[in-house]
């Protein structure tokens, strides 16, 4: 529920001793100075005080009733007083202030009924006491104090609005915080995800030719160890970038550094273990003019190739042979960027698709495009096209985040898509 700007108990407080001052002081003075007007007395002090009592005892979160019992006893105390004769003054003011706090603390639309009702109710009860009484204010003063009640309320009204809209703005600020921050979190997920999957994959393939060789031929189990260590250290590489740009650590690249070259390595593995990979890759693809693709893309590319040929390291044993390619379609409308990795390894085992799939779909699905991936003849096949915009103005590099090496830096950008 909408709710107004002073709900803190403390200002309110503050405000009702202040207005109780006022009056008392104002109202003691009327009745010296006014002659032919009742003396105040207990009775009249008591009436004179209710206002300010309604603002100090108002609900923090007032409802429609809470609300319409302060107005009501606000301009009934207004009415009771004037009847009984007592000394014109800032009483009056008293129960204009009542209304007011009506509009900043209630909600705001039936709030503002309340108010403006009140101020009929209180205008009426001024107006009858003013016609019953002989030492009423002129006309003009009349006038004059229900221009300033109208003003007050409108000026209170205009608040009401302006701190509902700072809220407003600020909620919407912190939602799309909360949304930075998961989708932040999403990201170094997929990030330690496309580090360690194929890094390890690969390391369970090595291990196993290593172990498998280690009497037999010594040299070629030493060659599957050298493998190890340098995909073991690749692997570091990147996971220590990873945790450098989470830490907010200097020095660390904020935006990726994709190479669609580095297609070749990542094919090693599986060449090691004897399934010929084709590379069919459009290196002119690049993130710069005139191919005009977006770097970011050039990226999703590279995932949704990573992780494709580590889950036919993983998940088709029987594979002999994969295609990878990589390339622009500019025949369809808008100009798409092609990737497709197939594989003859035999149906996949049914089940929930994994991390790996899933983060693949989510990276191309996230740059406007599609991606299917299925069984197909004897294989499985990974298929992606993502739009490339038409008009540089339209590109968009990587949001800040996660560094993404390329093969040929440091970090061998060895992981699959999360």
């Amino acid at each position: 529920m909408d709710r107004g700007p002073l709900d803190r108990r403390r200002p309110r407080l503050f405000l009702a001793v202040a207005l109780a001052v006022v009056v008392v002081v104002g109202t003691s003075g009327a009745s010296h100075w006014r002659p032919g007007s009742r003396d105040l007395d207990a009775l009249g002090l008591a009436l004179a005080l209710v206002p300010p009592l309604v603002v100090a005892t108002l609900p923090r979160r007032a409802d429609d009733h809470p609300l319409l019992a302060a107005v009501l006893a606000a301009a009934g105390a207004l009415g009771t007083y004037l009847s009984l004769g007592y000394a014109w003054g800032p009483v009056v003011g008293a129960a204009v202030a009542v209304l007011v706090m009506v509009v900043l603390t209630g909600p705001a639309r039936r709030a503002r009924v309340l108010a403006w009702a009140g101020a009929a109710v209180v205008g009426g009860a001024v107006v009858a006491a003013a016609t019953l009484r002989d030492d009423a204010p002129r006309p003009a003063g009349l006038l004059g104090g229900a221009a300033w009640t109208v003003v007050a309320l409108l000026i209170a009204g205009a608040i009401r609005e302006r701190v509902a809209r700072a809220a407003a703005l600020r909620a919407a600020r912190e939602e799309r915080e909360r949304t930075a921050v998961a989708t932040e979190r999403l990201r170094i997920a997929r990030e330690v995800h496309d580090v360690l999957a194929h890094s390890l994959s690969a390391i369970n393939v090595q291990a196993g030719v290593g172990l498998h060789l280690l009497e037999r031929d010594p040299e070629q189990a030493r060659s599957a160890l050298t493998s190890i260590k340098a995909t073991s250290r690749d692997a570091l590489d990147e996971v220590r970038a990873v945790l450098g740009v989470v830490r907010g650590e200097a020095g660390e690249p904020r935006t990726p550094t994709w190479d669609l070259g580095g297609l070749d390595r990542l094919a090693g593995p599986l060449r090691d273990r004897g399934v010929d990979v084709t590379l069919d890759v459009d290196l002119a693809v690049h993130p710069s003019p005139p191919a005009q693709v977006p770097r970011h893309l050039v990226g999703v590319a590279y995932r949704v190739v990573q992780e494709a040929l580590t889950n036919v390291g993983r998940h088709a044993p029987g594979a002999s042979a994969v295609v990878v390619h990589v390339g622009r379609d500019d025949e369809s409308d808008p100009a798409v960027l092609r990737v497709r990795v197939s594989d003859d390894g035999g149906p996949v085992a049914p089940g929930p698709p994994g991390y790996g799939l899933r983060g693949m779909r989510e990276r191309v699905e996230g740059v406007g495009g599609t991606l299917r991936a299925g069984p197909q003849g004897p294989g499985f096949v990974v298929d992606a096209t993502i739009p490339i915009p038409r008009h540089p103005s339209e590109l968009s590099g990587p949001r800040p985040g996660i560094p993404a090496r390329g093969p040929d830096s440091s970090g061998a950008g060895e992981g699959g898509t999360a």
